[in-house]
């Protein structure tokens, strides 16, 4: 981690010829600067009650052409300091270093990160997220890579529901098929963490330009995709620098798929009927028969 080292240097050594709105940058790029990679200048003016302005004279000031190459920067730092390989190395030693069994430790540790969840989602946004999705003719839900786990469980229990539901799982080119079919009337439930693939940008943004409404599940890139995403669920999953897990969007999703159930009972409980009904008649609900 030398390059984040020298970042922090660089802001040590210019701190003290900083004005004090500007220390209040620095003081914030120093506890919070994965978070600040996905900022806008006008957002962290925001964030820190001071003005564009200011922000853009402390990029300068230490040492930057102005905020752009500044946020490039800390998004570079992001990108090598949260590598699959570092994250675990530091979960690793979390784990070692105290009292108490592995399993004790990573199930607190969910319980943490779930109890963090009750604050970080407002219920009005996961509320106006599940009417979302009600409202939708059909509902595609996009993940790739560990997210993919998400959107295959949303798809998997939707479509017994009787709803009408499409799994954007493929990576690269292969999703675009699946992006043409989307029209102003479906919704797009979307999965993406930590990192702005190239994948997730297509979905979100082919579903901004096809009028879709879109809920988008994630921990910090809500900044980045403020605007083209009508509802942005923050699903914090512990620090972004270690080893994370996906139990709290899991549950984030498992709540957004019982809120759908609830809100139209009779159609959930009869399409589970009706499944039923089918597994019994083909005898496909019997454990290891085999097939004919």
């Amino acid at each position: 981690m030398e390059e984040m080292a020298e970042f922090q240097r660089r802001l040590q050594e210019c701190f003290p010829s900083l004005t004090k709105s500007e220390q209040r940058i620095a003081s914030f790029l120093q506890t919070n600067s994965d978070e600040a990679a996905f900022l806008t200048a006008a957002e962290l003016a925001r964030r820190l009650e001071v003005s564009e302005a200011t922000v853009v004279r402390f990029a300068r000031s230490i040492g930057f052409d102005g905020f752009p190459e500044l946020r490039r920067c800390l998004q570079e730092l992001f990108r090598v300091k949260v590598t699959p390989a570092s994250r675990l190395q530091r979960k690793l030693a979390d784990l070692q270093g105290g009292q108490g069994h592995i399993l004790a430790k990573v199930v607190a540790m969910e319980v943490e990160y779930l109890t963090e969840a009750l604050h970080s989602v407002d219920p009005a946004d996961f509320d106006r997220a599940a009417e979302i999705l009600l409202d939708g003719r059909r509902i595609f839900v996009s993940g790739t890579g560990p997210s993919r786990v998400l959107a295959d469980l949303a798809q998997l229990r939707l479509r017994r529901f009787g709803i009408p539901t499409i799994a954007i799982t493929e990576s690269g080119r292969d999703i675009l098929e699946k992006l043409l079919l989307l029209q102003p009337d479906d919704a797009v439930l979307a999965a993406g963490f930590h990192r702005i693939t190239g994948e997730l940008e297509a979905v979100v943004d082919q579903a901004h330009t096809r009028g879709c409404r879109t809920v988008l599940l994630t921990d910090i890139l809500g900044p980045a995709f403020k605007g083209r995403a009508d509802v942005i669920l923050a699903a914090r999953r512990g620090p972004v620098s270690t080893f994370h897990s996906l139990t709290v969007p899991m549950t984030i999703v498992n709540a957004l798929v019982l809120a759908v159930a609830m809100a139209r009972p009779e159609e959930s409980v009869g399409a589970l009927n009706r499944l039923q009904e089918l597994r019994a008649a083909y005898g496909l609900d019997v454990v290891g028969r085999s097939p004919a």
